[in-house]
Parts: structure tokens; C-alpha cells; sequence
């Protein structure tokens, strides 16, 4: 459970291909894997218009 009350925790599920891909790209880039998917649906989230 996560201590921050602005922040949750939930399961994803992915093929493992692309976790195995999205693990190497968040070492490339030295950032967690947490912070690469968060930026990630950020990024997506903007591009939609969506509001964060």
C-alpha cells in the first residue's frame, strides 16, 4: 500500500516482451520502471487532451 494519499497502487499486466523492453529503456534512460510508465501515461494523457 502505498504511504502517499495523492498515489495509488495497482497491478498491470503485460507480456513480458515488453516489460523485458520497457526495463531496458528505463535503465538506459537511469529512471525506475515506475517513473518510465508514469511518464509514459502522461505523455499520452497530454497528447488526448486529457487532464491529468
Amino acid at each position: 500500500m502505498s504511504s502517499n494519499p495523492s498515489q495509488i497502487t495497482f497491478t498491470l499486466r503485460v507480456p513480458t516482451a515488453l516489460q523485458q523492453a520497457a526495463k531496458t529503456y528505463a535503465k538506459q534512460e537511469h529512471i525506475s520502471l515506475n517513473s518510465l510508465i508514469v511518464r509514459l501515461l502522461e505523455r499520452e494523457l497530454a497528447q488526448k487532451g486529457t487532464p491529468q
